[in-house]
C-alpha cells in the first residue's frame, strides 16, 4: 500500500450503495480527498494505487464479508491504516467480530455528519503520530548503525598502534634499572593492557551481535578454560594481593569455543578482582548444572542493589551501575559474557553472596 502524500488526506469509502458513498463524499470532501469503491475488488484496487489515510468500510457488502475485507486490509497495511466499519447493525456479535478483524472503530447508519468528521479527524491525528514515531525509530536505527560502524572503525584503527605501545613498554621495562621508573612503566603497561581488553571486548561483541564470528564448538574441559583464564588475570590479582581459589566439584567436557569461554571467564574474574578489597580472595567454583556446567565467580565487594541486578549484563549495563557508585566495570565485559553464554546454550546471572559480596554464575551447555 502506498504512503500518503502531503496535503489533504485521502479517505476511501467502500459501500455497495451509491447513495451512502455520495453522502460520505458530501460530508468529507470540503476538507479531504474522497475516493469510492463499490465492493471488495474495487477497494483492493484503490488501496494498491492510492495513498489512502482512512478506510470507511461497510460491514454488509453485497457478495463479500466486510469483516474479512477488514482483516485483509489490516494484514497488508505497511503501517497504521485506520479502518472504520460502517454498519446498520448494533449487535454486540458484529462489533466483536469487527474488533477481532482489526477494526479501529464503528459508525452506525445513518451516519451522523459531525460524528463522522470528528472520528476521521481523530484517526488522522493518530495516523500522523504513528508515522512520526516510525520515522523517528528509523532515524534512531540509522544512527545506531552509524554508531556501531564508528565503534568498529575506532577499534580496528586503535589495535595496531596500541600493540606497538605495549611492545615498546615491555622492552622499556626490561631495560630500566631504576625501580621507580620500572614501576611507572609497569603501571603504564597495566593501563594499556586494560585498554586492549576493552577494545577486544568491543570487537567480539560486535562480531557476536552480527553473527560475524564463527563459534567453533569442540569438546573441551571447562576446568581447563577456567585455569587458562586464571593464568591470564594472575598479574591483576597479584597487584591487589588477592588469591584466586578454584574449587572443582566435577569437571566436564562440553562443546566449547575455548577462546570465547576463556575470555568470558576472564571478564568475570577481572570484575571480581576489581570489586573485592585488596587482600581478599576471589572464589571460583565449577560444578554441574542441568546437563551442562556452572562456573561461579564470587567477590567480597559491595553488594549490587536488587533493582540494578537485571541490567548489569546489558550493553553498557555496568557503566550504569558505576554512575550510581555501586560497581565498577568496562560496560562491555558482562555483556560479552552474556553473548558467550547464549552462544553456548547457557545463561548468566548475579546473586548475593553469603557473608557479603556478589556471585556471578555462568552456565554453559544447559
Amino acid at each position: 500500500m502506498l504512503e500518503p502524500v502531503s496535503g489533504r488526506a485521502t479517505i476511501l469509502t467502500v459501500d455497495d450503495e451509491p447513495v451512502c458513498r455520495e453522502l460520505v463524499r458530501a460530508y468529507l470532501e470540503p476538507n479531504h480527498r474522497v475516493i469510492e469503491a463499490a465492493g471488495a475488488d474495487d477497494a483492493r484496487s484503490a488501496l494498491a494505487t492510492e495513498p489512502v489515510d482512512v478506510v470507511l468500510l461497510d460491514i454488509g457488502l453485497e457478495g463479500a464479508n466486510g469483516i474479512d475485507v477488514c482483516r485483509e486490509i489490516k494484514s497488508k497495511a505497511a503501517g497504521f491504516l485506520p479502518v472504520l466499519l460502517v454498519t446498520g447493525r448494533g449487535d454486540r456479535e458484529s462489533r466483536t467480530a469487527g474488533l477481532e478483524a482489526g477494526a479501529d472503530d464503528f459508525l452506525c447508519k445513518p451516519v451522523d455528519r459531525r460524528e463522522l468528521e470528528l472520528r476521521v479527524a481523530m484517526f488522522l491525528r493518530i495516523r500522523e503520530q504513528e508515522r512520526l514515531v516510525r520515522r523517528q525509530v528509523e532515524e534512531l536505527q540509522r544512527l545506531d548503525a552509524l554508531k556501531d560502524d564508528l565503534v568498529s572503525f575506532i577499534v580496528h584503527d586503535l589495535r595496531n598502534p596500541l600493540a606497538s605501545i605495549l611492545a615498546f613498554l615491555a622492552i622499556l621495562q626490561e631495560e630500566l634499572a631504576d625501580p621507580v621508573q620500572r614501576e611507572d612503566v609497569a603501571s603504564a603497561l597495566h593501563s594499556a593492557g586494560r585498554l586492549r581488553e576493552m577494545l577486544e571486548d568491543m570487537l567480539k561483541v560486535r562480531q557476536l551481535e552480527e553473527g560475524g564470528m564463527a563459534v567453533e564448538l569442540r569438546p573441551r574441559s571447562i576446568a581447563a578454560a577456567i585455569r587458562d583464564a586464571m593464568a591470564s588475570v594472575a598479574g591483576a590479582a597479584r597487584e591487589r594481593r588477592q588469591e584466586l581459589r578454584l574449587e572443582v566439584e566435577r569437571d566436564v567436557e562440553l562443546p566449547l569455543d575455548h577462546k570465547l569461554v576463556v575470555r568470558a571467564i576472564e571478564n568475570l574474574l577481572l570484575g571480581a578482582i576489581r570489586c573485592s578489597p585488596p587482600g581478599e580472595a576471589v572464589a571460583i567454583r565449577l560444578g554441574p548444572a542441568d546437563g551442562g556446567a556452572a562456573v561461579e565467580v564470587s567477590d567480597r565487594g559491595e553488594a549490587i542493589p536488587d533493582g540494578l541486578i537485571p541490567g548489569i549484563f546489558d550493553k553498557f549495563g555496568s557503566l550504569d551501575a558505576r554512575r550510581r557508585v555501586v560497581r565498577r566495570g568496562q560496560g562491555m565485559g558482562l555483556y560479552l559474557v552474556r553473548l558467550v553464554a547464549a552462544a553456548h546454550r547457557g545463561c548468566v546471572s548475579a546473586h548475593d553472596r553469603a557473608g557479603g559480596g556478589t556471585t556471578l554464575r555462568l552456565v554453559l551447555g544447559g
